[in-house]
């Protein structure tokens, strides 16, 4: 009987999956609260939920999949990654007094992974920046930021160079910052498809709209971003013509940036970023 519900719970996700690779996500969605429904709680079912809930920003219903994972292997790094990021997501989403209750628990379940799989990037750039954007006083710390920035040298040196140019831009420092970009970018396009991922066309396109560096190549990967976007992917689309909107502002072309940016707010009508971008642009 054991065995028969440990198959029933694989082809139901496999199921599930499908559905989410062809961007169905309402009917993975309720194939898989169904089965949960039904007392069928295999761990890739509540994984999965928690990638929807995600995708979704819904940070609450994330947590608390990615929790129910945690305490059932905690073992596993790929948990505690979801469940430390999804905490981080959160308290990105509320007030800083309020954010001050997740960051231990970010902290620990982020290093966590870390050590758990010494070959994960993902951590390892979120560390990165939980302690960099930390002040002193929450435990935000350079020389941490710096030991994981580090460690992702010899995982992925693209990922290394954002990292340490990320570090340096928030000491302040954007001329040195923008000779680590500069690396990210040329190793990028040596290393082509072995070193691509769909996050990284995102944040190389966030640095090209953000500096005003390699505007023709950002908006390359921005469109290899758009093309390859799933459930997978933490950053949704209004950013991605956000970005374009920027790069578009940056190359001074009014109409398309104007195009970008109103494409962003139909998405998301309170964006503020693009409401700010968009009387940028309206200024030129």
């Amino acid at each position: 009987m054991f065995f028969t519900s440990v198959i029933y719970s694989q082809s139901v996700s496999d199921k599930a999956i499908s559905y989410l690779e062809e961007g169905k996500i309402d009917e993975a969605k309720s194939l898989l609260i169904e089965q949960v429904n039904k007392n069928n709680t295999g761990l890739k079912i509540l994984e999965l939920l928690g990638d929807i809930a995600s995708f979704e920003k819904n940070w609450d219903t994330a947590i608390s999949y990615y929790k129910k994972l945690v305490v059932a292997n905690p073992g596993k790094a790929d948990f505690n990654l979801k469940y430390g990021g999804a905490l981080g997501m959160k308290a990105l989403s509320v007030s800083r007094l309020q954010a001050v209750v997740y960051i231990p628990d970010i902290k620990k379940y982020l290093a966590l992974a870390a050590e758990q799989d010494r070959s994960q990037i993902e951590s390892r750039r979120a560390l990165v920046e939980l302690y960099i954007k930390l002040p002193g006083f929450l435990g935000g710390s350079d020389e941490k930021a710096l030991m994981y920035a580090n460690q992702l040298k010899n995982l992925s040196p693209v990922n290394a160079y954002l990292a340490k140019g990320f570090i340096i831009k928030e000491n302040e420092d954007l001329e040195d910052a923008m000779v680590y970009y500069k690396y990210a970018f040329k190793k990028y396009k040596a290393t082509g498809e072995a070193a691509a991922t769909n996050s990284l066309n995102y944040e190389l396109g966030k640095v090209a709209a953000e500096l005003d560096l390699e505007s023709a190549y950002g908006l390359q990967l921005l469109d290899k971003y758009t093309k390859n976007y799933s459930y997978k992917d933490i950053y949704s689309m209004e950013w991605v013509y956000l970005r374009k909107a920027q790069i578009m502002a940056n190359l001074k072309n009014k109409r398309e940036a104007l195009q970008y940016v109103n494409k962003a707010l139909t998405l998301k009508a309170d964006f503020k970023e693009a409401l700010n971008e968009k009387d940028r642009i309206q200024d030129l």
